[in-house]
Formats: C-alpha cells, sequence, structure tokens
C-alpha cells in the first residue's frame, strides 16, 4: 500500500512536470523536441492519465498558436474536451494539425484516440473534420488503456461512422472499441443493428426474398 506522504511526493513531481509544459511546447516549436519528448515520456509512465489535465485546462485553446502540429496531436489525447470553451476553433485547429504531421503509428494512435473523445461529446460530432475520421481507414492500434476506447462506443459515435459509408472506417473502428462494448446493453445494440437503413424483408431488393430469412444482419450480444 502506498502512504500518504508517498503520494505528496508523486503530487509534487507531477506538478513540477506539469509546470514545464508551456516551455516544452515553445522548444518543440522552436525545433527542440527534447524536452516535450521527456514530458511525454514521463506522462505515459504515470498511471493516473488526468494529471496532466490540470496544467493544460488553463491554456488549452492557445495550444495550436503555441507550439508544432507533432505536438498539438500528442497532446490532444490529454485534454478534456467536455470542459473546454472554444472546442469548435480547438477541434479544427487539432484536425488541421493531424493532418500537417508525419504519418508514424504513434501519431495514428493518438489522433484516433482524440477523434473517438471528441465524438463522445453529441454536440462535437458536426464540427469534426471529414479527413479527420478517414484516420480510421488507417487501421491504427490504440494502447491497452485508453480514454477513447472507453468513451467511444456511443450509439451516436456508432451511427457517425456508419454514415461514413466507409466500411474500412467501420470496420477499424469495430475492432478498436471491441473490448469495451460491454458498455452498451443488448437493448442498446439491437437497436442500431436493425437500423432503418436495413432493407426488410419484403423488400424488392432483397435477395432472400422468398427464402424465409431475414436480410436484416443478426447481432451477437454475448
Amino acid at each position: 500500500m502506498v502512504e500518504r506522504e508517498d503520494w505528496r511526493r508523486i503530487e509534487y513531481k507531477r506538478k513540477a512536470i506539469t509546470a514545464l509544459l508551456p516551455y516544452a511546447l515553445r522548444k518543440e516549436r522552436d525545433g527542440q523536441p527534447e524536452m516535450f519528448d521527456a514530458f511525454i515520456r514521463a506522462v505515459r509512465a504515470s498511471k493516473d492519465q488526468y494529471f496532466m489535465w490540470y496544467c493544460i485546462k488553463q491554456y488549452a485553446s492557445r495550444i495550436p498558436r503555441e507550439t508544432s502540429p507533432r505536438a498539438i496531436v500528442l497532446v490532444s489525447p490529454h485534454i478534456h474536451w467536455r470542459r473546454l470553451s472554444a472546442r469548435e476553433e480547438l477541434i479544427q485547429r487539432w484536425a488541421a494539425a493531424a493532418s500537417a504531421v508525419p504519418y508514424t503509428e504513434e501519431v495514428a494512435q493518438n489522433v484516433v484516440n482524440t477523434l473517438l473523445q471528441i465524438a463522445s461529446q453529441e454536440e462535437l460530432v458536426q464540427h469534426i473534420p471529414t479527413d479527420a475520421w478517414s484516420w480510421l481507414s488507417k487501421h491504427p492500434s490504440l494502447p491497452p488503456i485508453c480514454r477513447g476506447r472507453d468513451v467511444g462506443t456511443h450509439v451516436h459515435v456508432v451511427r457517425a461512422v456508419w454514415a461514413l459509408k466507409d466500411i474500412e472506417a467501420l470496420k477499424s473502428y469495430f475492432l478498436l472499441v471491441w473490448s469495451e462494448w460491454s458498455h452498451f446493453s443488448s437493448a442498446t445494440l439491437d437497436e442500431f443493428c436493425i437500423p432503418s437503413i436495413w432493407p426488410s424483408p419484403s423488400s424488392p431488393n432483397s435477395s432472400d426474398r422468398g427464402s424465409g430469412h431475414s436480410s436484416r444482419p443478426s447481432c451477437d450480444t454475448r
């Protein structure tokens, strides 16, 4: 068991690390990424995925103007999108940064993690550019502990991905969030698995008409 005094020391270290973030972001912008890379490693090593937020929340909306596209992409998964003001503008700047930064697996993980967190806020879905959704088609992986996977299984997110009409994006999405699918009840899954867009058994275009089988897909909720 960790003693209270040990927790205080950990908290002091976190405060010291996060206090360096504004300076690290500016150094990254100026072509000196070493401090920012060290900061990101420290954040990832922490078991508390929320501690970084307390530093970011004061100036999150200014981050895109003060650093590089790469830093925006790497910091964005640690922002609590539902607690920000001017979120629509920040989404546009994040999407522009994602388009500008060279592709790596690390970048793809961070972009999709952020994408699912943003999409979890239903009122923000309409502000996500189509190009940002295309990252799902790249079939990225996600870390085992990932906030985007935790919150990205709401029905409205599923519908937004379905509306893309991109089978690769849809397949990638299901593979990414499948471990969190217990978030849904069977009734909720049924609501998605038998939407109005599927042809009914009586549809003239149904290939199964007369066979006695429904053309609607089944959904195993076990």
